[in-house]
């Protein structure tokens, strides 16, 4: 909940805390991961504080990156160190340079693993070299989830433990299918379901971005909706483009 794909940076608190307990009124059981992450660590430790009350399980942390070139190796660990030193569920990091502009930086990702609240992190850069850099600097207790789905299955392979991708929420199926491949060893499916994905991935993230998501859903018959303001619908000739796309993921399961 609260991710990139949820528009998180357009609600306001009340939303995220209606939308947090509905999750949680819905998950029966399952884990609720909550993105909290804001510019201000105080800010940050408020809601992290305010949505573990409304039922998350844990709390997906952003970068902090309005002033970017401030944003050092040592500011964003005191960032990150006293949310975590604050929060009263487990805290994820979040590394998602698209956004931010701030490439994750491995060291930092090797300092917080000592952290006992710190329990891992999403990193969703696509650059797999990173990843496995990152996944070298830490325990293999901290737990890094891939969040570019053109890259999960290579990704799975170096040691990430999970994907958490905009397409499985217009291709559920397939997603879950490429991961349920890798686990059985069927790499050669595994493989192939990746390379399937990979079109509607980049469809809904870097060709229509979150508007092009929602109208996915839709033509997946799911309900996207509708982004809001300053994002409008996705154009309308996008509309056959994803029902194509998400006919040939599918058809690869």
């Amino acid at each position: 909940m609260l991710g990139s794909n949820g528009e998180a940076s357009s609600l306001d608190d009340r939303e995220k805390l209606d939308l947090v307990r509905t999750a949680r009124a819905r998950a029966a059981g399952r884990f609720v991961l909550v993105g909290t992450g804001l510019e201000s660590t105080a800010a940050t430790v408020d809601l992290t504080g305010r949505v573990a009350d409304a039922g998350a399980d844990a709390v997906l942390v952003l970068t902090p990156h309005y002033y970017k070139s401030q944003m050092t190796v040592d500011v964003l660990r005191r960032h990150f160190e006293a949310v975590a030193d604050a929060s009263p569920v487990p805290v994820y990091l979040y590394s998602v340079p698209v956004f931010t502009g701030i490439p994750f930086p491995v060291s930092l990702a090797a300092a917080m693993a000592s952290h006992p609240r710190v329990a891992g992190m999403k990193e969703s850069s696509g650059d797999v070299g990173l990843l496995g850099r990152i996944l070298a600097s830490v325990p293999s207790s901290f737990a890094v989830a891939c969040g570019s789905a053109p890259v999960l299955y290579p990704a799975l392979c170096l040691g990430a433990m999970a994907g958490v991708i905009a397409v499985a929420c217009c291709a559920p199926d397939v997603a879950s299918a490429l991961y349920r491949a890798f686990l059985a060893g069927d790499h050669e499916r595994a493989r192939r379901l990746q390379l399937a994905l990979v079109p509607l991935a980049t469809a809904v993230t870097a060709t229509y971005g979150v508007p092009g998501l929602k109208l996915a859903m839709d033509v997946a018959g799911l309900r996207g909706g509708v982004p809001r303001l300053p994002l409008v619908p996705a154009p309308a000739a996008a509309r056959g483009e994803l029902l194509r796309l998400v006919a040939e993921a599918r058809a690869a399961v």
